[in-house]
């Protein structure tokens, strides 16, 4: 990582709370950060991903922001050069994707995204240029993502859906996790606890739930993986 990438890095942090303005929630911010850490889970954040990193060729994309698809883009492009130029393919090939920051609500289903207008919390406009009612950097029904705000189109097969087919892991942040839902939560200890048990039961399928993603790429990076920061 060089020192001019780092205040990109930086830049997550405000960039949810920029988020929770959206939500009507800027005045439980400070409430929302203080009671993360006393937050229960049933769903128990490992290292079990790491059990799937088995390519020859490993590297982990470090995505904090969701850039309209844009780091899905070069995940894509890292799998397709491989495959066509140097004809190696999974399971010789393994691409890990963070999932935290602005990027964190990438990990959930179309229901929390309409029921929470999460397309609003998260700044990402679908392809009619209104806020994304559905996750769409998950499938795509059409030749490209339905998002806008991107350089170019994003082709389908950028998609989450069909990045995990060609064996890439994404890996959930638990910490960015819990600052989301004390922030929906709106500073409530109570009904982040609920919130967070209802977004546990609607993670993506084959998303694993980590630690802390500070750890988890210097455990990417110990276990063989080049890194892109995106």
């Amino acid at each position: 990582m060089t020192e001019a990438s780092l205040p990109k890095r930086r830049e997550f942090l405000g960039r949810i709370a920029a988020g929770a303005v959206a939500l009507g929630l800027s005045g439980s911010i400070p409430r929302a950060f203080a009671g993360e850490r006393r937050l229960g889970s049933d769903v128990t954040p490992s290292d079990k991903w790491l059990t799937a990193v088995t390519g020859k060729h490993r590297q982990i994309f470090d995505a904090p922001n969701h850039e309209n698809g844009w780091g899905l883009l070069h995940v894509r492009n890292y799998l397709n050069t491989l495959r066509d130029t140097y004809h190696v393919t999974h399971p010789d090939v393994t691409a890990v994707v963070t999932v935290y920051g602005m990027g964190t609500m990438l990990a959930f289903n179309d229901d929390m995204w309409k029921k929470y207008n999460l397309g609003t919390a998260s700044k990402v406009m679908d392809s009619a240029n209104s806020p994304a009612t559905t996750n769409v950097f998950y499938k795509a029904s059409g030749p490209s993502l339905s998002v806008s705000g991107a350089p170019i189109p994003i082709p389908a097969d950028s998609s989450i859906s069909e990045l995990q087919q060609r064996g890439a892991v994404f890996i959930l942040c638990n910490n960015a996790f819990n600052v989301w839902m004390g922030l929906l939560g709106g500073g409530d200890a109570a009904k982040t606890a609920d919130l967070r048990k209802e977004f546990e039961a609607s993670i993506l399928p084959g998303v694993y739930l980590v630690p802390a993603m500070v750890v988890a790429i210097n455990q990417a990076q110990q276990h063989g993986c080049s890194y892109m920061y995106l």
